[in-house]
């Protein structure tokens, strides 16, 4: 459970990023209607589909269970998108949990073999158990890129998660190349499965990897002494700012 003191440092987290995602004029929405999150990359033709485990053809996701997060410009344009899920493991371990539903967490489509895909996670994180949450699906439109929106919309989907649910620990999958970029440490995530998750591609015969990155609860909230500000300040806006209607989270 989030102890009193944590949920007022968590509810100040979350107020800290609103007042920076609305120097950027840019207004949040929280919702769980995923039919409707699913059609947004409709819309982006620079992003792939929602993944399995966001989608509610292949997987149950509700408000019971899962969010997500959207921002809109001064235009009422979508410029970023995000969503978590909680995950119940119980005493089985994430190791277990993967290897039942590793589908859920493949990229969209047919093309993987999932029977010959493999999972390579340490004791540790091989372990993991009881409540989890799985954040993916983070988008942001190319003229957001060169701001802070990468450090703190993570971070803000984290706050909001713990407050709802208080998961022992958050996990994602990301791409190598990112994860080596830092776009780990910008988001949030304390440790990192190199090599965690190798696909394979039916079409080509080959594999290719995923690292799997995640944070314990008491991780995130010791490192919440960062503040959204000072995440503002490693992290500078380099589109400059523009002054828009208040951000709103529902």
């Amino acid at each position: 459970m989030v102890r009193t003191s944590d949920s007022d440092k968590l509810a100040s987290y979350i107020s800290g990023a609103d007042d920076i995602v609305s120097d950027l004029g840019i207004t949040l929405e929280i919702g769980s209607d995923f039919e409707f999150f699913c059609s947004i990359p409709s819309q982006q033709p620079d992003r792939h589909a929602i993944s399995p485990i966001f989608d509610p053809e292949e997987s149950h996701v509700s408000s019971a269970n899962a969010f997500w997060l959207i921002g809109r410009n001064t235009s009422g344009e979508i410029v970023l998108t995000q969503a978590i899920k909680l995950v119940r493991v119980g005493e089985r371990g994430l190791l277990d949990h993967l290897r039942n539903n590793l589908s859920d967490y493949r990229p969209k489509g047919d093309r993987l073999d999932i029977a010959k895909s493999q999972i390579n996670l340490t004791e540790r994180a091989a372990e993991l158990s009881g409540d989890l949450c799985y954040y993916g699906e983070l988008w942001i439109k190319r003229t957001y890129r060169g701001s802070c929106l990468t450090a703190v919309m993570p971070r803000l989907m984290f706050a909001t998660a713990i407050s709802k649910w208080s998961p022992n620990v958050v996990f994602g999958i990301m791409e190598p190349l990112a994860a080596c970029k830092g776009l780990a440490a910008r988001e949030g995530f304390m440790h990192l499965e190199q090599g965690g998750l190798h696909w394979w591609d039916r079409d080509t015969s080959e594999t290719f990897e995923e690292w799997l990155v995640w944070t314990t609860r008491d991780d995130f909230i010791f490192n919440m002494r960062v503040s959204m500000e000072m995440l503002s300040k490693l992290y500078p806006n380099r589109i400059g700012k523009t002054q828009g209607k208040p951000s709103q989270v529902a």
